[in-house]
């Protein structure tokens, strides 16, 4: 299918020119690297900062994660402040960014909005366990409110080679999709390492195709996940909701407002090779769960992290989730003509993993609550 536009050119003269500005060398001005250089120091300095003062924060905001014996299996009593601490930082590199580039920094208004509202949200349900349908009609409504914000961040069509329009379904199909990774993201939240590690891949992935005003966003998102990794792998700090609900909802944002800005160099197959892993085990734990006559909320331990960690010990079963998700990932981002056999390597080994690793009936463990994954 060829696609001409107003202009008269073609889809496909429009992917080989952004394809051209993604790879092609630039050619950086010193200032811009010494205001970067600046910008990395301080960031750095107030997110390592937030992380060593990780008890007393915790105990002052009241995210204090205790042991219970069940799900809640960790050592010690541990904060719940990663998230906090990265996204207090760059929602100031949002609101910067968005008066340095003024009309052409929409997407920085979003990305307050979205990330200001789902950390109070994620700090609100760390305190107080908010029933996971609430949770979810608090999601969607701000969503919503960000796309009716930035009206180009609705996807008004799936190319997948051949372009289906979406039409009128291109706003709720949108928020459908952006709430479906924030809550398969969130529950990809159960080892230490490990959506900080997801995270990491995907902001270095969207470094490589976001566009230039982006990209300061981007690398200080990177720095500070690289220095929540530190703590989290230590045991001195968990992301807690108020991370998890972040990260997914500005993934999402960036990844919509990425591949749209890309013009056809970051193919939709891509995409989905990067977050399959996490979206597909969402998918299949609700169905199990679903089928067991229980809410597609339940909490369980059934997730692919769950039973990686009951065959092999950490950080063995993390290198191998990680594996899963960074090398396909990376060969679809390196060569996006591979992205289907990307897929299919992707889905082949999540069942290989399946197979080999057990499962657990599902049932809601005593004393944890609904929707806590």
């Amino acid at each position: 299918m060829v696609i001409v536009g107003a202009s008269g050119r073609t889809r496909e003269d429009a992917s080989a020119d952004a394809r051209l500005r993604v790879r092609a060398p630039r050619c950086v001005p010193r200032g811009f690297l010494d205001d970067m250089m600046l910008s990395a120091l301080w960031f750095g300095l107030s997110v390592f900062a937030c992380c060593s003062l990780a008890g007393p924060v915790g105990r002052l905001l009241g995210v204090i994660d205790y042991p219970d014996g069940g799900r809640k299996s960790h050592a010690r009593p541990t904060p719940m402040v990663g998230g906090i601490a990265l996204m207090v930082p760059l929602l100031l590199v949002a609101l910067v960014e968005g008066i340095r580039y003024g009309g052409q920094g929409a997407v920085f208004e979003s990305l307050l909005l979205a990330g200001g509202g789902f950390l109070i949200l994620g700090w609100y349900d760390d305190r107080h366990h908010i029933q996971p349908s609430v949770r979810l009609l608090v999601s969607s409504a701000l969503f919503g409110t960000v796309i009716l914000w930035q009206p180009e961040l609705a996807l008004t069509a799936l190319d997948f080679g051949v372009v289906i329009p979406l039409w009128v379904l291109a706003f709720p199909f949108t928020v459908l999709c952006l709430v479906g990774l924030q809550n398969a993201i969130n529950m990809a939240d159960g080892m230490n390492g490990l959506l900080i590690g997801l995270a990491m891949f995907w902001t270095a992935c969207l470094l490589v195709y976001a566009p230039e005003h982006l990209r300061l966003y981007l690398a200080l998102m990177l720095l500070g996940l690289a220095i929540l990794l530190l703590y989290n792998v230590a045991g001195a700090l968990f992301l807690g909701d108020a991370g998890s609900y972040t990260i997914g909802g500005t993934i999402g944002i960036l990844m919509i407002y990425s591949y749209e800005s890309a013009q056809g160099a970051l193919p939709m197959l891509t995409v989905v090779v990067w977050l399959l892993v996490p979206v597909v085990d969402c998918l299949r734990v609700m169905a199990s769960r679903a089928l067991h006559g229980l809410s597609p909320l339940e909490a369980d331990k059934n997730h692919l992290h769950h039973r990686l960690a009951r065959q092999w010990r950490w950080p063995i079963c993390l290198g191998i989730y990680l594996s899963l998700v960074i090398v396909p990932g990376a060969g679809a981002a390196l060569w996006p003509s591979l992205s289907l056999a990307m897929i299919l390597l992707t889905l082949s080994g999540y069942a290989g993993l399946l197979a080999l690793t057990q499962s657990r009936p599902v049932q809601r463990p005593v004393g944890s609550s609904p929707g806590a994954d």
